[in-house]
C-alpha cells in the first residue's frame, strides 16, 4: 500500500509539472499572458510540497523543449521561489489577495530575470529591466485577471479532485 502511495504521489507531480507546460505554450502567442502562475498558487495551495516539485519538473520541461540558456537558470529559481512564497501563504483564502499576489508577480518577473546581469553590469541590468517593464505591466494585468476570474473556481475543482483521488484505492 505505501508503494502505490509513493506511485500515485509521483505520477501527481509530475502531471502537475506537465499541466503548468501545457498551461504555457497553449497561451505562448500571447505576449506575457500565462496560467503558470495562477496553477502554481492552485497547486501549491491545495497540495503543498507537491506543488513546489511540479515547478522543477515544468522548469526542466522548458530546458528540454527550447534548450539551455541564462533564462533557463533564471526560471530554476524564479518559478520554485515563487511556488515556496505560496507554500508559506497558502492559508490565505481570499482570492482578491492572491490575485494582487499574481499580479505583483508578474510585475517583478522581469526584474527577478534582469538580477543576474548585475554581474556583468548594473547598469546594463536596470536598462534590461526597463526595456521590459511594458511587458511586466501586461504580465501583471493579466496575472491579476486571472486569478480574479479563475482563482476561485480552478481552486474549488481542485478541493474536488483532491477529494475524488482519496476515494481511490
Amino acid at each position: 500500500m505505501v508503494k502505490h502511495k509513493k506511485i500515485l504521489r509521483l505520477t501527481r507531480i509530475a502531471l502537475l509539472g506537465a499541466t503548468l507546460y501545457v498551461a504555457q505554450i497553449s497561451l505562448a502567442f500571447l505576449p506575457n499572458i500565462e496560467l503558470v502562475t495562477l496553477l502554481i498558487v492552485v497547486f501549491t495551495k491545495n497540495l503543498g510540497k507537491d506543488g513546489i516539485s511540479a515547478c522543477f519538473i515544468y522548469v526542466w520541461l522548458n530546458l528540454f523543449s527550447a534548450g539551455f540558456g541564462l533564462w533557463w537558470a533564471t526560471y530554476l529559481v524564479v518559478w520554485p521561489l515563487f511556488a515556496l512564497l505560496v507554500y508559506k501563504l497558502r492559508k490565505i483564502d481570499s482570492w482578491l489577495i492572491w490575485a494582487v499576489i499574481n499580479g505583483g508577480f508578474g510585475l517583478c518577473f522581469g526584474a527577478l530575470f534582469a538580477l543576474p546581469y548585475i554581474f556583468i553590469s548594473p547598469t546594463y541590468a536596470l536598462s534590461y529591466w526597463l526595456g521590459g517593464i511594458s511587458f511586466d505591466i501586461v504580465h501583471c494585468i493579466s496575472n491579476f485577471t486571472a486569478a480574479i476570474v479563475l482563482g476561485k473556481p480552478l481552486d474549488i475543482a481542485m478541493k474536488r479532485v483532491i477529494r475524488n483521488m482519496k476515494n481511490i484505492r
